[in-house]
């Protein structure tokens, strides 16, 4: 059995609502929720820590009035982007899969630039 170990954290009161409305939904404890919401943010950073040369899948998601500025910080990005794809939801959005190859920290850098203009903006290395 894996040990818990507790303490404090202090969230805005719309994450903690939203975070009990989900242990609910799924029936399962908030500290649960807390646990796997710290692991999978920890598996796609930790994965930063270590400047290397890196590939990976950048998937976002974004209203069509944010295209050119998502085309913008695209072009910017020199070679980092080896492949992209665009489609359209049901309800309209913009989904952009960016296949991403350079130094880890130039892909840091575009992840962190698109995520201020992007709705959802996920990455998942293909490297180690």
């Amino acid at each position: 059995m894996t040990r818990r170990v507790r303490f404090g954290v202090s969230l805005e009161k719309e994450v903690y609502e939203e975070i009990t409305r989900l242990s609910q939904a799924l029936g399962t404890d908030r500290s649960r929720i807390v646990s796997m919401a710290a692991r999978e943010f920890l598996s796609g950073k930790l994965h930063f820590a270590k400047q290397h040369e890196c590939e990976g899948v950048l998937v976002t998601s974004y209203t069509s009035n944010r295209k050119v500025e998502v085309d913008e910080i695209l072009e910017r990005s020199g070679s980092l982007v080896v492949g992209r794809s665009h489609f359209h939801s049901k309800e309209g959005r913009c989904i952009e899969i960016l296949y991403l190859r350079g130094p880890s920290d130039s892909v840091w850098d575009l992840q962190a630039e698109i995520s201020r203009v992007c709705r959802e903006c996920r990455y998942v290395p293909t490297c180690t």
